[in-house]
């Protein structure tokens, strides 16, 4: 494989690219070490030892750094880990590894962001934050299937929160309302009735 272009990256990382594009990021001491310069050819034997070794364990360690701070969906730690250069074909395995070991698991994250924002959004509103972050749908729908989930606890509290100070009675002030709600998942049934008992 020919080096067509080696340039400075983000940080103290050099960008290498083959003519068929983007390859890696190394330091200036690993270009030395495996004898990467534009124009060389460099051996697939290299190329895998590079990818299977070197960066593999780089990629693997800050994917581990990174969970230690906060929980990632498989989806947000492959884009995360492909933002900072790691190749794909190595993001892809370490994906594998974290899968593996149970580091990185999308139906205990949707356990766990249900349990932690259940209280202040619909369940519409962590269906669509889920799906932003890449978790499929089947494992949205067949978590909520498993477990009880009612949106009326989280409504009530921000409803009461919401209509303070305002009168409900008035027409224009109770589409406003149910506007408000509606567009954040609530179903018209539950506004609706919720206005009726509090009118």
């Amino acid at each position: 494989m020919i080096i067509s272009k080696v340039c400075k990256g983000t940080g103290k990382k050099y960008k290498v690219y083959s003519q068929e594009g983007y390859l890696f990021s190394l330091y200036f001491n690993e270009l030395k070490k495996y004898g990467i310069e534009e124009g060389k050819d460099i051996s697939n034997i290299i190329i895998d030892d590079l990818l299977d070794n070197t960066l593999f364990k780089r990629g693997k360690e800050r994917a581990l750094y990174l969970l230690e701070h906060k929980p990632y969906t498989v989806y947000s730690m492959k884009r995360k880990l492909i933002s900072v250069g790691c190749p794909e074909v190595v993001t892809d395995k370490i994906i594998c590894f974290l899968i593996d070991y149970n580091y990185l698991n999308d139906n205990d994250y949707v356990s766990m962001y249900v349990n932690c924002y259940s209280h202040n959004k619909s369940r519409r509103q962590m269906e669509i934050a889920l799906i932003s972050k890449g978790v499929e749908k089947k494992i949205i729908t067949e978590y909520f299937e498993r477990n009880e989930h009612s949106d009326q606890d989280c409504f009530v509290q921000q409803y009461n929160k919401y209509i303070k100070g305002k009168d409900i009675g008035d027409p224009i002030i109770r589409n406003k309302v149910f506007r408000h709600f509606y567009s954040k998942g609530f179903s018209a049934e539950l506004i609706n009735n919720t206005m009726r008992n509090n009118a």
